[in-house]
Protein backbone atom coordinates (compact mmCIF):
# COMPACT_ATOMS: atom_id res chain seq x y z
CA UNK A 1 0.00 0.00 0.00
CA UNK A 2 1.61 3.19 -0.98
CA UNK A 3 1.92 6.59 1.20
CA UNK A 4 -0.97 8.22 -1.15
CA UNK A 5 -3.54 4.91 -0.87
CA UNK A 6 -3.07 4.95 3.14
CA UNK A 7 -3.35 8.77 3.07
CA UNK A 8 -6.91 8.54 1.67
CA UNK A 9 -8.23 5.89 3.70
CA UNK A 10 -11.44 5.91 4.90
CA UNK A 11 -11.35 9.15 2.59
CA UNK A 12 -9.43 11.69 1.10
CA UNK A 13 -8.60 14.65 2.69
CA UNK A 14 -8.71 17.11 -0.46
CA UNK A 15 -12.54 16.56 -0.26
CA UNK A 16 -13.16 18.22 2.74
CA UNK A 17 -14.91 21.24 2.29
CA UNK A 18 -12.56 23.39 4.51
CA UNK A 19 -8.97 23.17 4.32
CA UNK A 20 -8.03 19.96 6.07
CA UNK A 21 -5.08 21.53 8.65
CA UNK A 22 -8.63 22.47 10.19
CA UNK A 23 -9.65 19.29 11.41
CA UNK A 24 -5.93 18.32 12.17
CA UNK A 25 -6.01 21.35 14.80
CA UNK A 26 -9.42 19.75 16.17
CA UNK A 27 -8.16 16.56 16.35
CA UNK A 28 -4.96 17.38 17.81
CA UNK A 29 -6.66 19.40 20.56
CA UNK A 30 -8.41 16.15 21.32
CA UNK A 31 -5.36 14.03 21.73
CA UNK A 32 -3.62 16.55 24.12
CA UNK A 33 -6.62 16.79 26.26
CA UNK A 34 -6.97 13.25 26.56
CA UNK A 35 -3.06 13.13 28.12
CA UNK A 36 -4.53 14.32 31.42
CA UNK A 37 -4.56 11.06 33.15
CA UNK A 38 -0.82 11.30 32.55
CA UNK A 39 -0.14 15.52 33.48
CA UNK A 40 0.59 16.11 36.56
CA UNK A 41 -2.93 18.04 37.54
CA UNK A 42 -4.50 14.49 36.35
CA UNK A 43 -2.04 12.41 38.21
CA UNK A 44 -2.51 14.74 41.41
CA UNK A 45 -6.02 13.91 42.30
CA UNK A 46 -4.87 10.57 42.42
CA UNK A 47 -2.37 10.93 44.95
CA UNK A 48 -4.04 10.63 48.17
CA UNK A 49 -6.10 7.74 47.40
CA UNK A 50 -2.42 5.85 45.92
CA UNK A 51 -1.00 7.03 48.82
CA UNK A 52 -3.61 5.17 51.04
CA UNK A 53 -3.91 1.95 48.92
CA UNK A 54 -0.17 1.37 48.56
CA UNK A 55 0.64 2.41 52.51
CA UNK A 56 3.47 4.63 51.35
CA UNK A 57 4.54 8.21 52.59
CA UNK A 58 3.92 11.24 50.59
CA UNK A 59 7.79 11.27 50.34
CA UNK A 60 8.13 8.06 48.95
CA UNK A 61 5.01 8.09 46.22
CA UNK A 62 7.13 11.48 45.27
CA UNK A 63 10.25 9.15 44.76
CA UNK A 64 8.22 6.94 42.93
CA UNK A 65 6.85 9.45 40.41
CA UNK A 66 10.10 11.28 39.89
CA UNK A 67 11.63 8.03 39.05
CA UNK A 68 8.71 7.20 36.60
CA UNK A 69 8.68 10.05 35.58
CA UNK A 70 12.42 10.22 34.70
CA UNK A 71 12.48 6.86 33.11
CA UNK A 72 9.82 7.87 30.77
CA UNK A 73 11.74 11.09 29.53
CA UNK A 74 14.42 8.85 29.09
CA UNK A 75 12.35 7.13 26.09
CA UNK A 76 10.86 10.55 24.28
CA UNK A 77 13.79 10.89 22.10
CA UNK A 78 12.71 7.51 20.51
CA UNK A 79 9.21 8.36 20.46
CA UNK A 80 10.13 11.46 18.75
CA UNK A 81 12.33 9.61 16.22
CA UNK A 82 9.42 7.21 15.56
CA UNK A 83 7.30 9.81 14.89
CA UNK A 84 9.37 11.17 12.45
CA UNK A 85 9.02 8.02 10.59
CA UNK A 86 5.53 6.67 11.69
CA UNK A 87 3.72 9.50 11.10
CA UNK A 88 1.19 11.24 13.96
CA UNK A 89 -1.44 8.78 12.68
CA UNK A 90 0.07 5.72 13.68
CA UNK A 91 1.54 6.86 16.58
CA UNK A 92 -1.17 8.77 18.22
CA UNK A 93 -3.30 5.54 18.10
CA UNK A 94 -0.17 3.51 19.78
CA UNK A 95 0.10 6.01 22.68
CA UNK A 96 -3.95 6.41 22.91
CA UNK A 97 -3.82 2.11 23.53
CA UNK A 98 -0.38 2.63 25.74
CA UNK A 99 -2.26 5.08 27.83
CA UNK A 100 -4.99 3.21 28.07
CA UNK A 101 -3.02 0.22 29.69
CA UNK A 102 -0.97 2.83 31.79
CA UNK A 103 -4.40 3.54 33.32
CA UNK A 104 -5.45 -0.15 34.03
CA UNK A 105 -2.54 -0.69 35.86
CA UNK A 106 -2.67 1.82 38.11
CA UNK A 107 -6.39 0.90 38.66
CA UNK A 108 -5.01 -2.22 40.22
CA UNK A 109 -1.50 -1.69 40.97
CA UNK A 110 -2.27 -2.18 44.91
CA UNK A 111 -3.35 -5.64 44.18
CA UNK A 112 -0.44 -6.75 41.97
CA UNK A 113 1.52 -4.97 45.22
CA UNK A 114 -0.13 -7.27 47.39
CA UNK A 115 0.34 -10.07 45.46
CA UNK A 116 3.88 -9.45 44.81
CA UNK A 117 4.55 -9.56 48.69
CA UNK A 118 2.84 -12.66 49.57
CA UNK A 119 5.06 -14.50 47.50
CA UNK A 120 8.57 -12.35 48.43
CA UNK A 121 7.51 -11.68 51.49
CA UNK A 122 5.62 -8.90 53.66
CA UNK A 123 8.88 -7.02 54.88
CA UNK A 124 9.49 -6.23 50.96
CA UNK A 125 5.74 -4.83 51.20
CA UNK A 126 6.64 -1.07 50.96
CA UNK A 127 9.63 -1.41 48.09
CA UNK A 128 6.98 -3.72 46.11
CA UNK A 129 4.66 -0.79 46.24
CA UNK A 130 6.96 1.64 45.18
CA UNK A 131 8.59 -0.70 42.85
CA UNK A 132 4.68 -1.09 41.32
CA UNK A 133 3.71 2.79 40.55
CA UNK A 134 6.92 3.94 39.97
CA UNK A 135 6.14 1.29 36.26
CA UNK A 136 2.55 2.62 36.16
CA UNK A 137 4.13 5.77 36.68
CA UNK A 138 6.37 5.54 33.76
CA UNK A 139 3.86 4.32 31.42
CA UNK A 140 1.01 7.16 32.45
CA UNK A 141 3.89 9.76 31.97
CA UNK A 142 5.44 8.18 28.63
CA UNK A 143 2.28 8.18 26.90
CA UNK A 144 0.42 10.69 28.31
CA UNK A 145 2.43 13.76 29.39
CA UNK A 146 5.16 12.86 26.54
CA UNK A 147 4.17 11.40 23.66
CA UNK A 148 0.40 12.32 22.88
CA UNK A 149 1.22 15.82 23.77
CA UNK A 150 3.71 15.81 21.62
CA UNK A 151 1.40 14.23 18.90
CA UNK A 152 -0.39 16.79 19.30
CA UNK A 153 1.55 19.99 19.23
CA UNK A 154 3.75 18.57 16.15
CA UNK A 155 0.65 17.87 13.98
CA UNK A 156 -0.38 21.06 13.87
CA UNK A 157 3.21 22.28 13.64
CA UNK A 158 3.46 20.56 10.44
CA UNK A 159 -0.22 21.58 8.83
CA UNK A 160 0.59 25.39 9.40
CA UNK A 161 3.10 27.87 8.78
CA UNK A 162 2.04 31.76 8.76
CA UNK A 163 -1.37 30.58 10.41
CA UNK A 164 0.63 28.36 13.07
CA UNK A 165 0.10 31.28 15.60
CA UNK A 166 -3.80 31.57 15.28
CA UNK A 167 -4.31 27.48 14.88
CA UNK A 168 -2.68 27.29 18.27
CA UNK A 169 -4.51 30.20 19.97
CA UNK A 170 -7.58 28.45 18.75
CA UNK A 171 -6.81 24.91 20.49
CA UNK A 172 -5.28 26.60 23.41
CA UNK A 173 -8.77 27.80 24.22
CA UNK A 174 -10.20 24.21 24.26
CA UNK A 175 -6.48 22.77 26.16
CA UNK A 176 -6.38 25.46 28.76
CA UNK A 177 -10.16 25.17 29.83
CA UNK A 178 -9.78 21.21 29.77
CA UNK A 179 -6.35 21.52 31.84
CA UNK A 180 -7.61 23.97 34.35
CA UNK A 181 -11.07 21.89 34.65
CA UNK A 182 -9.47 18.57 35.17
CA UNK A 183 -8.66 18.21 38.96
CA UNK A 184 -12.37 19.22 39.40
CA UNK A 185 -13.45 17.08 36.90
CA UNK A 186 -11.80 14.17 38.09
CA UNK A 187 -12.58 14.47 41.49
CA UNK A 188 -15.65 14.36 40.14
CA UNK A 189 -15.41 11.18 38.92
CA UNK A 190 -13.56 9.50 41.60
CA UNK A 191 -16.72 10.66 43.89
CA UNK A 192 -19.14 8.97 41.30
CA UNK A 193 -17.29 5.65 40.61
CA UNK A 194 -14.56 5.46 43.19
CA UNK A 195 -10.85 6.31 41.91
CA UNK A 196 -10.24 2.02 40.59
CA UNK A 197 -13.34 2.92 38.70
CA UNK A 198 -12.31 6.14 37.60
CA UNK A 199 -9.48 5.04 35.84
CA UNK A 200 -11.02 2.00 34.46
CA UNK A 201 -13.71 5.09 32.65
CA UNK A 202 -10.97 6.79 31.34
CA UNK A 203 -8.56 3.70 29.72
CA UNK A 204 -12.49 2.95 28.19
CA UNK A 205 -12.48 6.78 26.62
CA UNK A 206 -8.98 7.44 25.50
CA UNK A 207 -8.05 3.61 23.89
CA UNK A 208 -10.90 3.34 22.23
CA UNK A 209 -12.55 6.78 21.52
CA UNK A 210 -9.38 8.48 20.90
CA UNK A 211 -7.40 5.69 18.85
CA UNK A 212 -10.76 5.42 16.90
CA UNK A 213 -10.51 9.09 15.79
CA UNK A 214 -6.67 8.90 14.98
CA UNK A 215 -7.36 6.61 12.46
CA UNK A 216 -10.03 7.99 11.10
CA UNK A 217 -8.92 11.95 11.00
CA UNK A 218 -5.37 12.39 11.56
CA UNK A 219 -2.99 12.59 8.78
CA UNK A 220 1.15 13.26 8.89
CA UNK A 221 1.33 16.41 6.76
CA UNK A 222 -1.13 18.58 3.87
CA UNK A 223 1.99 17.57 0.99
CA UNK A 224 0.96 14.09 1.06
CA UNK A 225 -2.38 14.80 0.78
CA UNK A 226 -1.75 17.11 -2.01
CA UNK A 227 -2.09 20.32 -0.52
CA UNK A 228 -0.14 23.14 1.03
CA UNK A 229 0.88 24.84 4.26
CA UNK A 230 -2.48 27.11 5.76
CA UNK A 231 -3.92 26.09 2.59
CA UNK A 232 -3.02 29.01 0.79
CA UNK A 233 -1.76 29.07 -2.71
CA UNK A 234 -2.17 33.20 -3.50
CA UNK A 235 1.60 34.07 -4.18
CA UNK A 236 0.68 37.92 -2.81
CA UNK A 237 -0.91 36.71 0.60
CA UNK A 238 2.29 33.98 0.88
CA UNK A 239 4.33 37.04 0.07
CA UNK A 240 2.76 39.22 2.44
CA UNK A 241 3.21 36.76 5.43
CA UNK A 242 6.74 36.33 4.76
CA UNK A 243 7.43 39.84 5.40
CA UNK A 244 6.29 39.46 9.44
CA UNK A 245 8.31 35.76 9.72
CA UNK A 246 12.00 34.61 9.14
CA UNK A 247 11.93 32.36 6.15
CA UNK A 248 13.47 28.78 7.03
CA UNK A 249 16.49 28.41 5.38
CA UNK A 250 17.53 25.36 6.74
CA UNK A 251 15.93 22.23 8.45
CA UNK A 252 18.05 21.53 11.52
CA UNK A 253 18.88 18.13 12.76
CA UNK A 254 18.39 17.13 16.40
CA UNK A 255 22.50 17.69 16.91
CA UNK A 256 22.32 20.83 15.25
CA UNK A 257 19.61 22.05 17.25
CA UNK A 258 21.38 21.12 20.28
CA UNK A 259 24.01 23.46 19.04
CA UNK A 260 22.35 26.65 19.45
CA UNK A 261 21.58 28.88 22.35
CA UNK A 262 17.71 29.21 21.68
CA UNK A 263 17.05 25.24 21.80
CA UNK A 264 18.29 25.62 25.64
CA UNK A 265 17.44 28.76 25.94
CA UNK A 266 13.49 27.54 25.35
CA UNK A 267 13.83 24.16 26.45
CA UNK A 268 14.97 25.34 30.31
CA UNK A 269 12.52 28.00 30.03
CA UNK A 270 9.69 25.58 29.24
CA UNK A 271 11.66 23.12 31.58
CA UNK A 272 11.62 25.75 35.05
CA UNK A 273 7.98 25.80 34.51
CA UNK A 274 6.86 22.15 34.57
CA UNK A 275 9.29 21.91 37.38
CA UNK A 276 7.32 24.09 39.91
CA UNK A 277 3.86 23.60 38.54
CA UNK A 278 4.63 19.79 39.04
CA UNK A 279 5.54 20.57 42.27
CA UNK A 280 3.42 23.04 43.46
CA UNK A 281 -0.31 20.90 41.69
CA UNK A 282 1.02 17.36 42.94
CA UNK A 283 1.23 18.54 46.29
CA UNK A 284 -1.22 21.42 45.90
CA UNK A 285 -4.13 19.37 48.14
CA UNK A 286 -1.69 18.83 51.05
CA UNK A 287 -0.30 22.68 50.75
CA UNK A 288 -3.88 24.49 50.46
CA UNK A 289 -4.68 22.53 53.98
CA UNK A 290 -1.41 23.66 55.27
CA UNK A 291 -2.85 27.02 54.84
CA UNK A 292 -5.92 26.54 55.94
CA UNK A 293 -7.77 26.27 52.39
CA UNK A 294 -10.14 23.56 52.22
CA UNK A 295 -9.92 20.44 48.94
CA UNK A 296 -12.28 22.31 47.45
CA UNK A 297 -11.31 26.10 47.92
CA UNK A 298 -7.60 24.71 46.34
CA UNK A 299 -8.82 23.01 43.45
CA UNK A 300 -10.98 26.04 42.75
CA UNK A 301 -7.47 28.26 41.95
CA UNK A 302 -7.89 26.40 38.38
CA UNK A 303 -10.53 28.06 36.83
CA UNK A 304 -9.40 31.95 37.00
CA UNK A 305 -6.29 30.24 35.74
CA UNK A 306 -7.71 28.80 33.11
CA UNK A 307 -9.49 31.95 31.50
CA UNK A 308 -6.10 34.06 32.26
CA UNK A 309 -4.37 31.04 30.19
CA UNK A 310 -6.43 31.24 27.82
CA UNK A 311 -6.55 35.38 27.16
CA UNK A 312 -2.50 35.11 27.35
CA UNK A 313 -1.80 32.31 24.98
CA UNK A 314 -4.18 33.60 22.44
CA UNK A 315 -2.54 36.94 22.71
CA UNK A 316 0.97 35.40 22.49
CA UNK A 317 -0.17 32.94 19.53
CA UNK A 318 -1.65 36.18 17.73
CA UNK A 319 1.25 38.56 18.48
CA UNK A 320 3.81 35.75 16.58
CA UNK A 321 1.57 35.64 13.52
CA UNK A 322 1.23 39.32 13.11
CA UNK A 323 4.15 41.36 14.73
CA UNK A 324 8.27 41.37 14.46
CA UNK A 325 8.71 41.11 17.98
CA UNK A 326 10.90 37.46 18.56
CA UNK A 327 9.37 35.01 20.66
CA UNK A 328 12.31 35.15 23.06
CA UNK A 329 10.59 38.20 24.14
CA UNK A 330 7.41 36.01 24.92
CA UNK A 331 9.67 33.72 26.61
CA UNK A 332 11.09 36.31 28.80
CA UNK A 333 7.47 37.71 29.60
CA UNK A 334 6.81 33.92 30.38
CA UNK A 335 9.54 33.66 33.23
CA UNK A 336 8.13 37.34 34.91
CA UNK A 337 5.12 35.90 35.07
CA UNK A 338 6.22 32.20 36.76
CA UNK A 339 7.58 34.84 39.15
CA UNK A 340 4.73 36.47 40.06
CA UNK A 341 3.08 33.07 40.27
CA UNK A 342 5.44 31.69 42.70
CA UNK A 343 5.27 34.70 44.99
CA UNK A 344 1.74 34.01 45.48
CA UNK A 345 1.84 30.42 46.25
CA UNK A 346 4.15 31.48 49.08
CA UNK A 347 1.19 34.14 50.60
CA UNK A 348 -1.52 31.47 49.05
CA UNK A 349 -3.45 31.72 52.90
CA UNK A 350 -3.86 35.28 51.77
CA UNK A 351 -6.98 36.64 49.36
CA UNK A 352 -3.66 38.30 47.68
CA UNK A 353 -0.77 35.39 47.74
CA UNK A 354 -4.35 33.23 45.70
CA UNK A 355 -5.12 36.22 43.45
CA UNK A 356 -0.99 36.15 42.07
CA UNK A 357 -0.83 32.25 42.13
CA UNK A 358 -3.83 32.33 39.79
CA UNK A 359 -2.56 35.26 37.35
CA UNK A 360 0.68 34.30 37.51
CA UNK A 361 0.54 30.45 36.72
CA UNK A 362 -1.89 31.59 34.42
CA UNK A 363 0.00 33.81 32.23
CA UNK A 364 2.82 31.22 32.09
CA UNK A 365 0.69 28.07 31.01
CA UNK A 366 -0.88 29.97 28.55
CA UNK A 367 2.58 31.20 26.88
CA UNK A 368 4.48 28.38 27.53
CA UNK A 369 1.19 26.63 25.17
CA UNK A 370 1.61 28.72 22.58
CA UNK A 371 5.56 28.78 22.53
CA UNK A 372 5.47 24.47 22.42
CA UNK A 373 3.51 24.86 19.02
CA UNK A 374 5.48 27.73 17.59
CA UNK A 375 8.99 28.17 18.31
CA UNK A 376 10.50 24.94 17.44
CA UNK A 377 8.69 24.95 13.68
CA UNK A 378 9.57 28.37 13.48
CA UNK A 379 13.49 27.76 14.53
CA UNK A 380 14.29 24.57 12.93
CA UNK A 381 11.79 23.53 10.44
CA UNK A 382 9.58 20.24 9.79
CA UNK A 383 11.69 17.95 8.66
CA UNK A 384 13.62 16.40 12.24
CA UNK A 385 10.44 18.33 13.93
CA UNK A 386 9.64 14.67 16.10
CA UNK A 387 13.08 14.35 16.68
CA UNK A 388 13.56 18.16 18.72
CA UNK A 389 10.23 18.30 19.84
CA UNK A 390 11.18 14.73 21.52
CA UNK A 391 14.24 15.64 23.08
CA UNK A 392 12.62 19.17 24.37
CA UNK A 393 9.54 17.02 25.82
CA UNK A 394 12.63 14.66 27.79
CA UNK A 395 14.39 17.85 29.23
CA UNK A 396 10.63 19.13 30.25
CA UNK A 397 9.54 15.29 31.68
CA UNK A 398 12.97 15.14 33.60
CA UNK A 399 12.31 18.43 35.19
CA UNK A 400 8.49 17.60 36.06
CA UNK A 401 9.92 14.48 37.70
CA UNK A 402 12.51 16.44 40.08
CA UNK A 403 9.49 18.61 41.30
CA UNK A 404 7.56 16.62 43.10
CA UNK A 405 10.08 14.88 44.92
CA UNK A 406 12.11 18.44 45.45
CA UNK A 407 8.83 19.81 47.17
CA UNK A 408 8.35 16.36 49.64
CA UNK A 409 12.08 16.80 50.43
CA UNK A 410 11.67 20.61 51.19
CA UNK A 411 8.53 19.71 53.68
CA UNK A 412 10.39 16.79 55.05
CA UNK A 413 13.07 19.10 56.44
CA UNK A 414 11.67 21.80 57.46
CA UNK A 415 8.26 21.01 58.04
CA UNK A 416 6.66 23.39 55.19
CA UNK A 417 6.83 23.74 51.82
CA UNK A 418 7.85 27.40 51.64
CA UNK A 419 11.77 26.65 51.57
CA UNK A 420 10.71 24.70 48.46
CA UNK A 421 8.61 27.48 46.98
CA UNK A 422 11.18 29.92 47.75
CA UNK A 423 13.71 27.99 45.88
CA UNK A 424 11.97 27.99 42.93
CA UNK A 425 12.39 32.01 42.38
CA UNK A 426 15.98 31.39 41.19
CA UNK A 427 15.30 29.54 37.96
CA UNK A 428 13.24 31.89 36.08
CA UNK A 429 15.13 34.79 36.66
CA UNK A 430 18.12 32.66 34.94
CA UNK A 431 16.59 32.02 32.55
CA UNK A 432 14.97 35.52 32.21
CA UNK A 433 19.18 36.73 31.50
CA UNK A 434 19.47 34.28 29.05
CA UNK A 435 16.44 34.60 27.17
CA UNK A 436 17.97 38.39 26.09
CA UNK A 437 20.42 36.07 24.06
CA UNK A 438 18.13 33.63 22.24
CA UNK A 439 17.19 34.91 18.74
CA UNK A 440 15.87 32.88 15.97
CA UNK A 441 19.08 30.55 14.62
CA UNK A 442 17.55 31.15 10.83
CA UNK A 443 18.02 34.47 10.99
CA UNK A 444 21.69 33.51 11.08
CA UNK A 445 21.99 30.69 8.46
CA UNK A 446 23.64 31.59 5.35
CA UNK A 447 21.36 31.00 1.76
CA UNK A 448 23.80 28.51 1.34
CA UNK A 449 23.06 27.01 4.63
CA UNK A 450 26.60 25.14 5.28
CA UNK A 451 26.83 26.30 8.55
CA UNK A 452 23.58 25.54 11.86
CA UNK A 453 23.24 28.20 14.10
CA UNK A 454 25.50 28.58 16.91
CA UNK A 455 23.86 31.23 19.20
Amino acid sequence: MTTRTFTNIPFAPRRCPVFYGWVIVAVSTLVIICSIPGQTMGVGVFTDYLIEALGLSREQLSRAYMFGTIASGTLLPIAGWLLDRLGVRVMAILASAGLAVSLLVVSRSDAVARAAASVIGASAAVWIGMTTITASFMLMRFFGQGTLTMIGRVAMGKWFNHRRGLATAISGIFVTFAFSAAPLLLNLLIDGFGWRRACVVLAAAIGGGMSLIAWVFYRDNPEQCGMVMDGVTDPEWLDRKAKRATEIRREFTRPEAMRTLTFWAFSLGLSTYGLVITGVTFHLTSLGEEMGRSRAATLAIFWPMSVIGVVARFISSWLSDRSPIGLKWHLFVMMAAEVVGTVGVLFFHTRAGWVLAALGYGVTGGLMGALLNIAWPRFFGRRHLGAISGLNMSVMVWASAVGPWLFSLGHRFTGDYRTAIAGCLVLPAVVMAVALKADNPQQRCCVDDTAPGTE
